[in-house]
């Protein structure tokens, strides 16, 4: 197997991660009516796109994954701050699981964070 830069592997992490967060949502918490699939399906879109930044040479190929995770993450916490605020405010009025929108949000952050770092690592070929 040829070894991978930095940049590659930090894009690689960030896929595997969106990935496992997109899964989870889906065994766990799917039915929750207060998310959009949308949100979940960007994050899978991005770890999908993280194949062709790993195996071309395309400078701007890490820039698509970096993108569909921020999008992703601004979609998930746009639809979990009203449950947020329900928690804030001691009242059930929109309902849903807030705890875990956050932590989805906060993954895909995470992941595009990590998709960013991989955009300016060093993405040269090693070995």
């Amino acid at each position: 197997m040829k070894k991978l830069s930095f940049g590659r592997v930090v894009l690689l992490a960030a896929g595997v991660i969106a990935l496992a967060g997109s899964a989870a949502y889906f065994l766990l918490d799917g039915s929750d009516r207060t998310f959009h699939m949308v949100g979940f399906l960007l994050g899978i879109a991005g770890a999908v796109s993280t194949i062709p930044a790993l195996v071309t040479d395309l400078k701007i190929a890490p820039l698509f994954p970096a993108i569909l995770y921020s999008v992703a993450f601004a979609l998930v916490l746009r639809v979990a701050v009203p449950s947020l605020s329900d928690v804030l405010n001691h009242v059930n009025f929109i309902g849903g699981n807030a705890a875990m929108g956050m932590t989805y949000a906060g993954v895909y952050l995470f992941c595009a964070l990590l998709a960013v770092i991989g955009c300016f690592a060093g993405y040269g070929k090693k070995g």
